[in-house]
């Protein structure tokens, strides 16, 4: 992985804006209460890459809590909200495991590798996925995305929210993505957000894959060489 081309967290959520901008009308129409879920989620990723741009590339975690306070002040936009409790739940524990952006990248890289970074769904007791390559950095997402459905909940949210119901949960989802099939971005992709609270709503959930399959390809991207 050529670490100097790895793209910064701004970067990343302002591809994903693009994206969104790209879809706002069939995301406004998939949302049959308000008609607005496109725009605001277009709104979402440009205040979070506006904010993450404020903060050191050497400490994503602060990038995506810097992200999560200017969507909690975005007033009238579900979806800001929602996406706030998740970039706080990621960020503090990236912050807590020490993740640096290269660290990030770099697991995610070997996520989409085609034979590398497996997660076996059958392992209940979460080893392999703490043990394997990039241990810090996937375990930190992993407690994120606990963390985030704890949230989501209205429940406190352990100090370390990665607990065994937490990686069965997870296993199961990514094995039921597997099943659906496609590419292994999209399998990835469609097991985030179905084990997130983005599921709960079918306009969330479908806007929730445009952003996590960009965010997956503006990292693997980024670690390309020229």
């Amino acid at each position: 992985m050529n670490q100097q081309q790895t793209a910064s967290l701004a970067a990343v959520f302002a591809a994903v804006q693009a994206a969104l901008e790209k879809h706002r009308q069939q995301l406004n129409q998939e949302d049959v209460i308000n008609g607005n879920h496109g725009d605001h989620m277009v709104e979402v990723f440009l205040l979070a890459s506006q904010a993450a741009a404020s903060v050191s590339e050497s400490d994503p975690g602060g990038a995506m809590i810097a992200a999560a306070q200017a969507l909690e002040n975005c007033s009238n936009n579900g979806s800001a909200e929602a996406y706030a409790r998740g970039l706080r739940q990621m960020g503090e524990q990236l912050r807590r495991g020490g993740v640096t952006l290269n660290e990030l990248a770099a697991v995610l890289e070997k996520a989409l590798a085609p034979d590398e970074g497996k997660i076996d769904p059958e392992n209940s007791t979460g080893q392999k996925v703490r043990d394997q390559g990039g241990g810090a950095a996937l375990k930190a997402l992993l407690a994120g995305l606990a963390g985030w459905n704890q949230a989501a909940a209205g429940r406190a949210v352990a100090k370390d929210p990665l607990d065994l119901g937490a990686m069965f949960e997870f296993g199961t989802t990514l094995l039921q993505a597997k099943q659906r099939q496609g590419k292994r971005i999209d399998v990835l992709a469609d097991a985030a957000v179905s084990a997130s609270p983005l599921k709960a709503v079918p306009h969330r959930q479908k806007s929730g894959m445009i952003a996590m399959r960009t965010l997956l390809e503006a990292f693997q991207q980024s670690a390309r060489p020229d």
